[in-house]
């Protein structure tokens, strides 16, 4: 009962806190502060974690990307897998540096369309590379443009990028990527509304002298309705288990054990008839001697044939497969 106030503790506690002179903690913002909303039509947490399959595309794609783009600068090039992220659109707009090359392309048959985004140092290295230079850039990049053949080669090296990315996906889903054109102002690249969700892939691209940022955006809507796909492996692992599967089948299949029974004729007698059977007796069939007989697997009707002797067996001679159905 000792920690319980007096009336007259409370009345100067509550006095004190009117006036200001006992500080209270408050969860009100101050004048100024910036109060955030939680917007409930984002999905909850990141998207791209619940599809590993993007995770094994890029991986595929820093590979095809390692052999590509030396070929392109003719110089070594590194490739690495910065970072996988999902954002809103306008996030990923503010984010962009200046200049960057934002390239539009398609990804059928998923709908909508995606980015391809190459930092400006990186273009204008892969520029000085292609002309015989160093792959140093020494262009002053703020208020930059491209001119039109850096335009040219940026396509260019768009369009082998496009490529890769068509390869690394080949075994989640057959899809066609199509360039369609280039942008600088992200206001011009609006390919979602600003509060859409994309998923921001992030490749570090190390030159010999220099190095930038290739970046891929793909609008969560695209992909969404083969979600399921990207939840699972590739094609190929569950292609590569049917085959083991299916060669343990036919092996099997092979060992197996099957009768088949020939039936030379039929005869229709009275069961009085059947008693009356003696040894020498003769039965008349319906079938005549050149007719074919059927050739029966596990009871099933499959062959044609003709009935004879081999070796001194019994044989019958397949002359047609009859058709199912």
């Amino acid at each position: 009962m000792a920690n319980v106030l007096s009336q007259d503790e409370v009345d100067s506690l509550l006095s004190g806190i009117s006036e200001g002179s006992v500080e209270t903690e408050t969860d009100i913002p101050e004048k100024g502060e910036e109060i955030k909303t939680y917007d409930f039509s984002m999905p909850a947490g990141p998207l791209h974690l619940g599809m590993p399959a993007l995770g094994i595309i890029n991986e595929r794609l820093v590979g095809f990307l390692k052999t590509s783009l030396p070929i392109l600068s003719r110089n070594v090039v590194d490739v690495s897998l910065t970072s996988t992220e999902s954002v809103k659109f306008n996030e990923f707009c503010l984010s962009l540096p200046v200049p960057s090359s934002l390239n539009i392309f398609s990804i059928e048959p998923l709908r909508g369309h995606s980015l391809v985004v190459l930092e400006g140092n990186l273009v204008f290295s892969f520029v000085d590379s292609l002309f015989g230079g160093k792959g140093v850039s020494h262009v002053k990049l703020e208020g930059r443009c491209f001119t039109a053949i850096e335009t040219k080669i940026v396509e260019k090296i768009v369009k082998i990028i496009l490529g890769d990315i068509q390869q690394s996906w080949s075994d989640v889903y057959d899809v066609n990527t199509v360039f369609s054109h280039s942008e600088m102002d992200p206001q011009f690249a609006g390919i979602v509304k600003p509060e859409d969700v994309v998923i921001v892939n992030k490749f570090e691209v190390e030159l010999e002298n220099v190095s930038g940022i290739i970046t891929i955006c793909i609008p969560y809507s695209s992909i969404e309705p083969i979600r399921d796909r990207l939840k699972t492996g590739f094609q190929d692992e569950v292609k590569e288990v049917d085959k083991e599967w299916r060669r343990y089948i036919e092996k099997k299949i092979m060992d197996m054990d099957m009768e088949l029974s020939c039936t030379m004729g039929t005869a229709n007698i009275k069961a009085e008839e059947l008693l009356g059977l003696k040894v020498d007796d003769v039965i008349i069939l319906d079938q005549n001697s050149g007719d074919n007989t059927i050739v029966k697997i596990e009871g099933i009707p499959k062959f044609k044939g003709s009935p004879g002797s081999c070796n001194n067996r019994k044989a019958v001679r397949i002359s047609e497969r009859i058709k199912e159905g």
